[in-house]
């Protein structure tokens, strides 16, 4: 068809040179001055010439229909594909919106989760417990974490899961690890007690959680700087916070504040409050107050050698923080007690090698973390008979687990192979201890002294 038409078109043009050369009139005849010789022509060669002439129109009229309609299917083609990318980017634009939609709905969805979650913590009085893997550079870990509440122990083939409030990973900061217990922690300022233990085997990063280090400390400096500063902000309630700290080593009380070797502190119970007299308080307002206290606490705690961790911690470190309020425009005061335990490792005594006085150490130190379990045996079946008095340690943190008060402990763990067993028993103290129902922890508010 378009040859057909490209040769219609080439005859037309040729028929109008035709026409055009006949309309012409021949220019007057000018005499010759001399004689002319006309060239000799070949009439086939003339016939050739003009087929050839005629087959390259016919090719160059075919040529330009062929490029004009290449050229419409084109711009047809262009805006189709314009009508589609505008379609396109309109439907893209429309799923953002779908899935930021979704995203903020999610995410609203999640924080009202977790609110009803903290809720019903709050009714039930739940103890919450955080799992905090140790950093390894081994190729191998018994210890795997699937998700941010769930962590696997693999050990001889099998694999055992525990659920926990959060999971922290081997690369967590210490500011992450801190985030955890701040909504508890800050509850102290209105007049909650409050309690931290951190438990686990030696050499699991208990003290590094709890104590850390100058350039990046733990859950005790850290809250403390949290309570300062939420004290500082509120102008129409003055604060007095008095810190003190004591070791509990081979099942006595040692105050750590005190210049001298006094006397073994004992423990008075009067009502349900608990109390250690004689025992060195410091009032502090600043940060460098809880600094200084803290480096003359930990230079006065007995620190001594195992085979498993050359700066064992022989003795349970308790740092008690009592933060006092008077509201100037209610005049009622506030009276809360933060209570931050690092324990003592748990270790088993064969593994250890302890021989004389680590031996005597680390059978004290087992004594009072099984009396410890026992108690929270004893709460999570709701026993009429709490042993709170099997030892020390479990007498002094009496008012922190019999429902006063809001409890948070952290399990620390080791991902090393060779400690697959006591990561295991540590992870089981853990479990149980989330199923503890302590009920709901009592504000402490009473109208000022002078009204």
């Amino acid at each position: 068809m378009v040859q057909k038409l490209a040769e219609q078109e080439a005859d037309r043009q040729e028929a109008r040179e035709r026409i055009r050369s006949l309309l012409n009139p021949h220019a007057p005849a000018v005499p010759p001055t001399r004689p002319v010789t006309k060239p000799a022509v070949d009439p086939d060669q003339l016939r050739r010439l003009s087929r050839v002439t005629r087959e390259l129109n016919i090719s160059n009229k075919q040529l330009g229909s062929t490029v004009h309609q290449a050229m419409d299917d084109m711009r047809n083609r262009l805006e189709q594909l314009k009508g589609a990318t505008g379609k396109l980017a309109q439907v893209e634009q429309e799923s953002a919106g779908e899935v930021e939609e979704l995203r903020s709905l999610y995410r609203r969805e999640a924080v009202e989760r977790r609110s009803l979650y903290n809720k019903l913590l709050e009714l039930q009085g739940n103890i919450r417990v955080f799992c905090r893997c140790r950093r390894s550079s081994a190729s191998s870990s018994c210890v795997e974490r699937t998700d941010e509440q769930e962590v696997v122990v693999v050990q001889k083939g099998s694999r055992k899961k525990f659920q926990f409030d959060k999971v922290y990973s081997q690369s967590s900061s210490q500011q992450e690890v801190f985030a955890g217990t701040l909504p508890v922690i800050t509850s102290c300022v209105d007049g909650y007690n409050v309690c931290i233990l951190a438990y686990g085997q030696t050499g699991s990063g208990k003290t590094f959680t709890m104590m850390g280090g100058k350039e990046n400390p733990g859950v005790n400096i850290r809250s403390i700087q949290e309570l300062l500063r939420i004290c500082a902000e509120k102008e129409k309630v003055s604060y007095s916070l008095k810190i003190s700290m004591l070791e509990i080593y081979n099942d006595t009380l040692n105050d750590l504040l005190t210049k001298s070797d006094g006397a073994a502190l004992d423990i008075r119970v009067r009502g349900k409050s608990v109390s250690v007299p004689g025992l060195t308080q410091i009032q502090v307002r600043t940060e460098a107050d809880i600094l200084s206290v803290m480096e003359t606490g930990e230079k006065n705690r007995k620190i001594a050698s195992t085979k498993m961790n050359t700066q064992s911690s022989r003795s349970h470190l308790v740092v008690a923080l009592e933060v006092e309020g008077s509201d100037e425009v209610s005049g009622l005061t506030s009276g809360g007690t933060l209570t931050l335990c690092d324990l003592a490792g748990s270790e088993r005594i064969s593994k250890t090698e302890a021989e004389g006085q680590r031996l005597v150490e680390a059978a004290a130190i087992n004594k009072s973390l099984t009396a410890l379990g026992q108690v929270f045996s004893a709460l999570k079946c709701n026993a009429l008979h709490v042993p709170f008095r099997n030892s020390k340690l479990t007498h002094l943190l009496q008012p922190c687990l019999s429902g006063d008060a809001k409890c948070c402990v952290f399990v620390n763990v080791s991902p090393d192979m060779k400690d697959a067993a006591e990561t295991l028993s540590t992870l089981q103290f853990g479990s149980t201890i989330r199923q503890v129902a302590l009920g709901k922890a009592k504000q402490n508010i009473a109208p000022a002294k002078n009204q």
